[in-house]
């Protein structure tokens, strides 16, 4: 008994102590114009420069789509950039309720931060 207490206070801890972060769908469109889309899901750690070419080679659309609990997801803006660094504005930032609608092709988006 006493052992299940434990192994759930510390789950209880190790979730408290996550890094708050923003889910962000990436969607490409593979055929231009909407035409095989693909979406996958990622967690963007706010205040903080994300790469991940792996996903972010082929870009059509980004979304808002949640926040780590805690976090008002209406407070939370995101901005893809063209560069790894962070420094270069890609597209127009994108939130809760407006998207950042990048081409009807894909792009490549290099990185992108989220503030809340």
């Amino acid at each position: 008994m006493q052992f299940s207490a434990i192994i759930a206070a510390a789950f209880a801890g190790f979730a408290a102590a996550q890094a708050p972060y923003a889910l962000v769908a990436v969607e490409s469109s593979h055929g231009g114009a909407g035409n095989g889309l693909v979406n996958k899901t990622i967690q963007v750690p706010l205040d903080t420069v994300y790469t991940n070419p792996a996903v972010l080679n082929e870009v059509s659309t980004l979304y808002l789509i949640s926040c780590s609990q805690g976090t008002n997801v209406y407070s939370v803006v995101c901005q893809p950039h063209k560069d790894p660094a962070g420094t270069d504005t890609g597209a127009k930032p994108f939130d809760i309720k407006t998207p950042s609608r990048l081409s009807t092709n894909t792009v490549v988006v290099g990185s992108i931060t989220c503030h809340a």
